[in-house]
C-alpha cells in the first residue's frame, strides 16, 4: 500500500459495499473495490465510480491526502479509467503509469483527462491587459497560445488524471482478466514517491457490474 508523505488527511466516501471490510488491515488482499454512485443536484447527471480506499468501516471508505488511488467510472455512457488524488487536500496527479500483470505498461498523459475533471482556471484581466496594445492579428494569436497554456496547465494541476475511448476499454479489459494492478505517478519530479498496488479480486468485477461498467 501506499506511504503518504503529506500530513495526513483523511475524506471518507459513502459507496455501496459488495462484500465484508477490515477496518484495521490496510494491505492488499483486504481491500474491496467498491462501487461509488453519485448524481449532481443540479444537473441530475449520474456518475458510477469503481475505486478503492486505504481504510474501511461498515458503511464508508477512507482516502489519505498525498496518496493516489486506481478508479474506473461511467459517466453519460463514457467510460474512464484513470487514478484520483485521495484525501481532503487533493494533490495534483500528474502523468501516471499503469500495468496489470505482465502487460507492457500504460501511459495516462494529462492531456487525456476529461475537460469535467479539470479544475477552471481564468485570468482574462491579466490576459487583457497583455495585450492591450497589440493588433487585432496578435490579439488572436495571444488569446489562442494562452488558452492552450492555461488548458494544459489546468489539466496538470487536476487531481484527476484518467483517459477515455478506446485506450480506456483496452486498460479495462486488461483489468477484467487480470490478478494485479500497480501504477504510479510518475509528474511532477515524484520519483515514484506514490506507488500503489491492488489486488483485482471478484469485488473489481462485481464492483463493475453494479455500475452497469462493460466493454
Amino acid at each position: 500500500m501506499q506511504k503518504s508523505t503529506l500530513a495526513k488527511s483523511v475524506t471518507a466516501l459513502s459507496f455501496l459495499f459488495l462484500y465484508g471490510c477490515s477496518s484495521s488491515s490496510l494491505t492488499a488482499p483486504s481491500v474491496r473495490w467498491v462501487a461509488d454512485f453519485q448524481t449532481d443536484e443540479f444537473t441530475d447527471e449520474s456518475t458510477c465510480r469503481v475505486t478503492v480506499g486505504s481504510k474501511y468501516t461498515s458503511s464508508s471508505v477512507y482516502t489519505y491526502t498525498g496518496s493516489l488511488y486506481p478508479f474506473v467510472e461511467k459517466k453519460e455512457g463514457e467510460i474512464r479509467v484513470g487514478v484520483m488524488s485521495g484525501g481532503s487536500l487533493k494533490i495534483p496527479v500528474g502523468q501516471v503509469q499503469l500495468r496489470i500483470d505482465q502487460n507492457p505498461a500504460w501511459t495516462i498523459s494529462v492531456d487525456e483527462t476529461p475537460a469535467d475533471l479539470v479544475p477552471n482556471a481564468s485570468a482574462q484581466g491579466s490576459l487583457a491587459s497583455m495585450s492591450q496594445h497589440l493588433t487585432s492579428e496578435q490579439q488572436q494569436a495571444l488569446e489562442q497560445t494562452y488558452s492552450a497554456t492555461m488548458a494544459y496547465t489546468s489539466k496538470s494541476l487536476s487531481p484527476y488524471t484518467a483517459t477515455t475511448g478506446q485506450k480506456a476499454d483496452e486498460i479495462l479489459n486488461q483489468m477484467l482478466t487480470g490478478q494485479k494492478l500497480i501504477y504510479r505517478s510518475v509528474g511532477f519530479n515524484q520519483q515514484g514517491s506514490n506507488v500503489g498496488e491492488y489486488l483485482l479480486d471478484e469485488s473489481f468485477a462485481e464492483s463493475l457490474r453494479q455500475c452497469g461498467i462493460h466493454i
